[in-house]
């Protein structure tokens, strides 16, 4: 796995969300429940960054046309079936840090 990057937990405890920067995707990392989670902060819909959206519970709702995604596993929740779930990375804690992963390995073969 690649680190993509760490965030202090204090400041995802004073903010919905913290954006960290991972061209060309960037990622949302935000607590729920005291539980860290991230997905890729540009709506797969039409790319705007849902780290500008509203939070509500444990979804985040897109700023352009108000698809609300689930933080914890990035499923579109409404409306339904327009557009495929969120990208998610792995979150682990270390100390007082969240660390975020991309999880994703391409296997060439040939």
């Amino acid at each position: 796995m690649k680190l993509v990057g760490r965030v202090a937990k204090s400041a995802l405890e004073r903010a919905d969300f913290v954006r960290i920067l991972y061209p060309p995707w960037h990622v949302l990392v935000a607590l729920v429940d005291g539980v860290p989670y991230a997905l890729e902060d540009a709506c797969n819909h039409a790319g705007a960054s849902l780290a500008e959206g509203p939070r509500d519970g444990d979804r985040v709702v897109c700023p352009m046309h108000g698809y609300v995604f689930s933080l914890r596993t990035g499923d579109l929740i409404a409306p339904r079936g327009l557009c495929d779930r969120q990208r998610t990375f792995v979150t682990t804690i270390e100390g007082e840090d969240v660390l975020v992963w991309d999880a994703f390995s391409l296997d060439i073969v040939g």
